[in-house]
């Protein structure tokens, strides 16, 4: 949100094995968020995930209001006109929520037709979210890579292409989904090196 014009309308592409769209006590947190005069566009990271809140169920406790899996709701609800088309490519994994009219795209049509999709409409900008568990998955409660590094660094060929219309780009590394910090930071260094992104962990 400090990259962008909240009176206007983007569209979002979200690559990712989640949704991130958890809806359960939304109402509760839009009404912390409110009576701590929340602004999305000038508070820092550090800040954000500082925010705690009291859950109904347990009224004496303090739980971080921000998650992986409830930003976009919390983003969507806020600033209910800022996504206009919105594109998933996930595991189909989480909830989804009705204010969102969701695009729902397959992980074989993204090497060839991403760039496409992106360009398709050059007159409204767009925010593409990129989590780096959406090339991993899981067996026996072990995590391994099951799109190859080819299948990666086409994807970042594709957001390449793309570049012109895309106004924000972020990648999640989550790598408690990826088998360890090695695993997912080598995933994320083959699209930011393509893009010749700088990238430092520190």
């Amino acid at each position: 949100m400090q990259k962008l014009d909240p009176t206007k309308q983007y569209n979002l592409f979200h690559i990712d094995r989640h949704y991130d769209l958890l809806n359960s006590q939304t109402d509760w947190w839009i009404e912390e968020l409110q009576r701590q005069n929340f602004d999305f566009t000038t508070i820092s990271i550090a800040d954000l995930l500082a925010i705690k809140y009291s859950s109904p169920d347990f009224p004496t406790e303090k739980f971080p209001l921000f998650r992986w899996d409830n930003y976009l709701t919390i983003l969507n609800r806020i600033y209910p006109n800022l996504i206009g088309s919105a594109s998933f490519a996930t595991h189909k994994d989480g909830d989804t929520i009705d204010e969102l009219d969701i695009h729902e795209h397959e992980i074989y049509e993204l090497p060839e037709n991403l760039a496409y999709w992106i360009n398709d409409n050059n007159r409204v900008k767009w925010i593409v979210n990129i989590d780096i568990d959406y090339f991993f998955t899981d067996r026996d409660e072990e995590h391994f890579q099951f799109l190859t590094d080819e299948y990666v660094l086409s994807i970042a060929d594709e957001i390449k292409k793309a570049w012109n219309n895309i106004e924000v780009l972020t990648i999640a590394l989550s790598p408690e989904l990826c088998g360890g910090w090695d695993n997912s930071l080598k995933v994320a260094r083959i699209i930011t090196n393509h893009l010749q992104l700088s990238f430092d962990v520190r």
